[in-house]
């Protein structure tokens, strides 16, 4: 189902470039674990705005002026639904992220000067086949109105990888796919897959205490109801012995 353009003033502004979201399924699962995590890093921070596959508009007089990041990070903007952003009413974003192909790195580049033009601090491209990028993951960083490479660096957890000011996490590729690092906890977000994964192994070894707590509980039922027995049983005694010694 194709969405209603947004109307301003106007002027139609169309929600999508009917193009699929991912390039192949490997390009998806990635998309949708980085908007995931990001998501739920930023979402307790005002302001913080993470999008996807969202056009982004940066001339209000041309309603197919617009560029498609695969994932972008605004800080400074009003928390609302959004079916596209516009950069003159919202904030340019300070992070952006192409999951990239050698049949799109044509287009990642010229991209990479739009981005340059709208002030976008950190621009990153990954490979997440690694088709044709060595390393797989690149981060540029705007210095003096142009974009330069970002030095690698090892990060707290001992992976090669960039440290992102405009996130203020750590990014490095994994066998398990892109990752970030919080350099606070030193925790590494988890994917929903891994979230999934997590939450089922948490409910199974619940189950399993709760079996232990249960077994155990009917053991001390039983071991109480026998020493009721047998304290029962040495009443009885005692008081057929008193009986006994009567005169």
């Amino acid at each position: 189902m194709t969405e209603a353009p947004v109307l301003d003033a106007g002027i139609e502004y169309p929600t999508s470039d009917g193009r699929p979201v991912a390039e192949s399924p490997l390009h998806y699962a990635c998309l949708t674990d980085v908007a995931h995590v990001l998501r739920e890093h930023f979402k307790s921070r005002p302001g913080a705005y993470v999008g996807s596959n969202m056009l982004v508009y940066d001339d209000p007089d041309h309603a197919r002026r617009h560029l498609s990041p695969d994932i972008f990070v605004a800080f400074g903007v009003e928390s609302r639904q959004r079916k596209i952003y516009k950069l003159w009413e919202d904030e340019c974003p300070a992070f952006v992220l192409e999951v990239t192909s050698g049949s799109t790195r044509l287009e990642d580049e010229r991209k990479k000067a739009r981005y340059s033009r709208w002030g976008v601090n950190e621009y990153f491209l990954y490979d997440p086949g690694g088709e044709y990028l060595t390393p797989a993951l690149q981060g540029f960083e705007m210095i003096g109105g142009n974009y330069r490479a970002m030095d690698p660096r090892v990060l707290p957890n001992g992976k090669p990888g960039f440290a992102s000011g405009a996130l203020g996490l750590g990014l490095f590729d994994d066998v398990a796919g892109l990752r970030f690092l919080d350099p606070e906890t030193g925790r590494v977000p988890l994917t929903p897959t891994e979230e999934a994964a997590a939450r089922a192994e948490f409910e199974v070894r619940v189950a399993e205490a709760e079996k232990r707590a249960s077994v155990a509980e009917k053991r001390v039922m039983a071991e109480t109801a026998r020493r009721r027995e047998l304290e029962a049983r040495l009443a009885d005694l005692e008081s057929r012995s008193a009986e006994g010694d009567a005169p």
